[in-house]
């Protein structure tokens, strides 16, 4: 697509621009995140063409935009934090930037593809509805009715059978000392776990799981920006491993398995 206008429009070689979301399903009250990632070969100190998409009613709860260079040129990750306020099925708009395209020397738009969201009402399973789950709350409370009714009349029949019968007293056991509840977790050793997962089956689950449990061990709160995240880490090696679970999860598909190992390196020295 061509822009409207021309002027004013930076030359740039465009080779990536992208958006994905952390959840594809999400809870009414529940936070997630929408990356935008854009990769052009040119050493610029930002991209202020990049135009980010429109987010309907949700509700914006952070925007941070975070631009590195290299000697491959300029990549860039921008991040949305929203919080939706209605339900239902949501399409975020292409993210796009317009530009003279380097390679035709023409005005031209560069897009992403739209990317969709379903927002479920509070309460509602995953691939369900409020009505099943009303149902089946229904049903277990008719059960658990039925259950307490039975207790009761055995109840009864045993008192009943005491009362007939004299038995002598016995001595009763002494109960076993329960055992300690197991200590929890640090923060070092749930990102150990995690990378043992994401290291057996890197798939999006376990990347997800990775990491939430890197922005924990930097100290901050769920739903917390990557911005939080680095300004609240203060070793070196956690910080650049959360830079590489950020491009892992909303870098370029084509470079997902370099990104992958760059990710399991760097937490593995953070780790020792």
């Amino acid at each position: 697509m061509r822009p409207a206008g021309a002027q004013g429009l930076r030359t740039l070689h465009v080779d990536a621009l992208a958006m994905r979301v952390d959840k594809q399903q999400v809870h009414l009250g529940e936070t997630f995140h929408l990356a935008i990632h854009v990769h052009v070969r040119e050493r610029v100190p930002a991209l202020d063409e990049l135009v980010v998409p429109d987010v309907g009613s949700m509700l914006l709860l952070g925007d941070e935009r975070h631009v590195s260079q290299s000697s491959n040129g300029t990549e860039v990750i921008e991040t949305l934090t929203l919080e939706p306020r209605d339900a239902g099925a949501y399409t975020f708009p292409p993210a796009y930037l317009d530009a003279i395209d380097a390679r035709s020397k023409r005005p031209s738009r560069f897009s992403a593809a739209p990317v969709r969201v379903v927002v479920l009402a509070a309460g509602t399973a995953a691939g369900g509805s409020a009505i099943t789950a009303a149902r089946i709350g229904g049903l277990l409370v008719a059960a658990l009715a039925v259950l307490a009714a039975v207790l009761v009349a055995i109840g009864f029949v045993r008192v009943r059978r005491r009362r007939a019968q004299t038995v002598a007293d016995a001595a009763l056991p002494i109960a076993a000392p329960a055992a300690p509840d197991a200590a929890p977790l640090s923060p070092r050793d749930e990102v150990a776990g995690a990378l043992r997962a994401y290291r057996s089956a890197p798939a999006d689950g376990a990347l997800t799981a990775l990491r939430t449990s890197l922005f924990a061990a930097s100290g901050v709160a769920p739903g917390a920006t990557l911005r939080d995240a680095l300004a609240s880490a203060r070793d070196a090696r956690l910080r650049a491993a959360l830079l590489a679970a950020e491009d892992a999860a909303f870098g370029p598909a084509a470079g997902r398995d370099g990104a992958s190992r760059e990710l399991i390196d760097a937490t593995q020295k953070w780790l020792g």
